[in-house]
């Protein structure tokens, strides 16, 4: 197992990391224990999220967050993938889990840590679990139209509920006031955007010609 400890920073809207030796008790840090990989190219990884040295829940706009997550990854062959879940409590004190989007991705610790911090953001700003989880079900959507893999095993969503998310979505996004985050305001639109490019391809896929 490899340790690795990193402070984060943000800058201009984006979290940026560097490698440490410490944790610091002035800054945000994340520990990232790296399992490494088997036979198969499968790895397994943990992360922690620490605050001016200490180990406790994120809280955000009513939201409370995990600081410690766990996580999966696959290393680049005929496929790449890092995964990883976010246990949550929303505002009404209601428990849920959220998927990492997009898992299609290549596997780093840095990515992991921003990605993670990246996404409670964006989560913090919706009202409830509810709502939180169909926006998860709309972008895991996309992927599972892409290119299957976990959306496919896990989820069972037709046509039709993508459908009825992307109106429900893109009614959200108009009702939103221009204050708002504008990294959550752009989630909102590229996941619609890119659910109604990826139902076209799919329906399309189906036609007979």
């Amino acid at each position: 197992m490899n340790t690795n400890i990193y402070r984060i920073d943000k800058s201009l809207g984006k979290y940026c990391t560097f490698r440490l030796n410490d944790i610091s008790h002035t800054d945000i840090c994340g520990i990232v224990n790296n399992f490494g990989i088997n036979q198969y190219y499968d790895g397994l990884f943990e992360a922690s999220i620490y605050r001016d040295g200490k180990l406790s829940d994120i809280e955000l706009n009513g939201w409370t967050f995990s600081s410690h997550f766990k996580g999966s990854y696959h290393e680049p062959g005929s496929f790449c993938e890092t995964s990883f879940e976010i246990e949550c409590i929303d505002p009404n004190h209601n428990e849920l889990k959220i998927y990492s989007t997009p898992h299609d991705i290549y596997f780093s610790e840095e990515k992991v840590l921003i990605k993670y911090l990246e996404m409670i953001n964006i989560y913090s700003y919706f009202e409830n679990a509810d709502i939180a989880l169909k926006f998860n079900y709309l972008s895991r959507s996309i992927e599972e139209g892409n290119c299957g893999g976990r959306g496919r095993t896990v989820m069972r969503i037709t046509y039709g509920d993508i459908l009825d998310m992307i109106i429900f979505f893109k009614n959200f996004y108009r009702n939103l006031g221009e204050d708002n985050d504008s990294l959550f305001l752009n989630e909102i639109k590229e996941t619609v955007n890119g659910a109604i490019d990826g139902l076209k391809k799919r329906v399309n896929l189906d036609k007979i010609e």
